[in-house]
């Protein structure tokens, strides 16, 4: 019986975000356990230089303080793919999410990235920048 069982309270029904997150990374998900600087320079790797570091710096510290539980690398890959993404780069960085794609496969497989995000990066790349795209 929990505490709120003794004053007859329910348990609050779960979030999209609470669903996404046990989808992503397992229940109970991993407390988190990103490393900020470590990601932000990952992330300027993935990106080639490309990106200022201020504004990878920017993003990467808004989502570390959200619920996800995000690890070093998972942080990084999702930072660069939120610049991979932008319209207005995607005529400069063809080259570097290319070399990001390689990366991220080698991340997945030492197990430092979560799985399911990978899936997602990957299918999000191949439509933006397909070949005849």
């Amino acid at each position: 019986m929990g505490l709120f069982d003794l004053f007859g309270g329910k348990k609050k029904p779960e979030s999209a975000m609470d669903l996404f997150i046990k989808a992503m990374y397992g229940d109970p998900p991993p407390p988190k356990r990103a490393k900020l600087s470590e990601a932000v320079d990952l992330a300027n790797d993935l990106l080639m230089g490309e990106v200022s570091e201020r504004e990878i710096v920017t993003l990467a510290t808004q989502l570390n303080s959200g619920p996800i539980p995000y690890s070093t690398h998972d942080l990084a890959l999702s930072v660069a793919l939120s610049f991979f993404k932008d319209p207005a780069r995607v005529s400069r960085l063809g080259t570097a999410q290319l070399m990001a794609r390689m990366s991220m496969i080698e991340w997945l497989q030492e197990k430092k990235v979560a799985p399911l995000l990978v899936q997602s990066v990957e299918d999000t790349l191949y439509k933006i920048y397909k070949p005849g795209a």
